[in-house]
C-alpha cells in the first residue's frame, strides 16, 4: 500500500508539527514561529527555550517589517496614481481596418507610432477612468480587447467629439488605406 502522506521516511514520526508544544497555541503568529523554528533546526541550531525566544522575536520583527514595507509600497502606488491623474492623458479613437480602437495614453506620438492606425477619428482629454467608461458604454460592440465594431452609437459619439473638440489634426504614423470615415467637406471646394 502506498504511503499517501509521505510519513514512511519522515523524521517526524509520532508528532504532527515539530516543536508545537514549545509555542503558545494562542499566539497569532504561531505558524510563522514554527516555520522559523523548523528553519533553525535545518540550519543545525538546537531548539531549546532560547531558540524559541529568538525565533518568536525574529518572526514578529519580520512580520511587522513586511507590513511596514507593504504600507510604504501602497503609499508609493497611490502617489504614482495621483501623478498619473495630474499628467496630460488622452483617450483616443482610432480606425484600424474596419474596427475602432479606444485607448488612452500620455504620449500620442509614441502610441500612434506603435499602433500605426489607418485614421485618427477623435482625441479627447481623459485618462484610465474615461477610457474604462467608454469601454463599458460600448461593451456591446466589443470585438476584442480595446477594439470595437463601428456601431451607430459609437460613430455618433465620435461625431459629437469631433464637433465639440474639432477634427484631430494628426497625419504622422498614419497608414492610409484609401478608406476615410470622415472625409473633409468637399462642397466648398467644388462650388456646391
Amino acid at each position: 500500500m502506498r504511503d499517501a502522506y509521505g510519513t514512511k521516511n519522515s523524521s517526524n514520526v509520532g508528532r504532527r508539527i515539530p516543536h508545537a508544544d514549545k509555542v503558545d497555541p494562542d499566539d497569532p503568529n504561531r505558524t510563522d514561529i514554527l516555520i522559523t523554528l523548523h528553519r533553525f533546526e535545518l540550519a543545525g541550531i538546537e531548539i531549546d527555550d532560547r531558540a524559541v525566544e529568538i525565533a518568536t522575536k525574529l518572526t514578529r520583527w519580520h512580520i511587522s517589517n513586511s507590513e511596514e514595507r507593504e504600507r510604504i509600497a501602497e503609499e508609493e502606488r497611490e502617489r504614482r496614481l495621483a501623478e498619473a491623474r495630474e499628467r496630460d492623458c488622452w483617450v483616443y479613437y482610432l480606425r484600424c481596418g474596419r474596427l475602432i480602437k479606444i485607448g488612452m495614453t500620455t504620449n500620442l506620438a509614441t502610441r500612434f507610432a506603435s499602433i500605426r492606425p489607418n485614421e485618427v477619428l477623435a482625441i479627447e482629454p481623459g485618462g484610465a477612468e474615461r477610457e474604462a467608461q467608454m469601454h463599458r458604454r460600448f461593451a456591446g460592440l466589443r470585438a476584442g480587447g480595446e477594439y470595437f465594431r463601428p456601431g451607430a452609437d459609437l460613430q455618433q459619439h465620435i461625431k459629437e467629439l469631433r464637433e465639440q473638440l474639432g477634427e484631430p489634426n494628426w497625419t504622422a504614423s498614419i497608414v492610409p488605406d484609401g478608406d476615410n470615415w470622415f472625409p473633409a467637406d468637399t462642397r466648398a471646394s467644388d462650388g456646391t
